[in-house]
């Protein structure tokens, strides 16, 4: 739960966005589909290379293969949402040895985008770290070289009456965040963020 008053200082998109795992299955429309898609493409870009290659994976064989793809647990719940996008980046310059980190940045960035305008677009998300590299990039057809970011489940909120006591206590727990002064600091490294 975000604070009270921190609650109130934030875009709402910020607070009511929440990793779910409760999907009602029906389709998104495709003005909300679209306005992810250029919500992520106006991403920060570092010298506006945009090195992000996003897939929206609705349905069909890459669909299947791709709810395989996730690890165990996402597998549990990640496939009853309509629409699974998987992040992935461009193939890292070996002349450039700090691209590689500076792509997976940019396409964080493009990701966050993308989430906060589903959140705003009245749809629920959740992010994840959890697959099979191979996997996913047989999935959906991702060149060799280039690398899986995450992937985002997306979708309407769902019944949460249907779930397992497992996943009811995911989609039931507290957002909380450090304090402050743990993550933030002024002026210098590990003197507390004070306002």
């Amino acid at each position: 739960m975000v604070e009270s008053a921190i609650k109130a200082t934030l875009i709402a998109e910020i607070v009511d966005r929440k990793s779910v795992v409760a999907f009602d299955g029906r389709p998104i429309e495709g003005n909300k589909l679209q306005a992810m898609v250029e919500a992520a493409r106006w991403a920060p870009s570092a010298s506006n290379r945009q090195p992000w290659r996003i897939t929206l994976v609705r349905d069909g064989d890459a669909r299947k293969a791709l709810n395989e793809a996730l690890a165990p647990g996402n597998q549990m719940w990640a496939p009853s949402a309509p629409l699974l996008v998987v992040f992935a980046t461009d193939v890292p310059d070996p002349e450039r040895p700090a691209s590689g980190a500076k792509m997976m940045l940019d396409t964080g960035f493009a990701g966050q985008n993308l989430m906060l305008e589903a959140v705003h677009q009245g749809l629920r998300v959740h992010a994840m770290a959890g697959w099979d590299e191979g996997k996913v990039k047989a999935a959906v057809d991702i060149p060799g070289d280039n690398l899986v970011a995450f992937v985002v489940a997306v979708g309407y909120g769902g019944d949460v009456s249907a779930l397992s006591e497992d996943l009811l206590a995911k989609e039931n727990r507290d957002r909380v965040r450090n304090d402050v002064g743990e993550n933030f600091f002024d002026g210098e490294f590990g003197v507390p963020w004070k306002a």
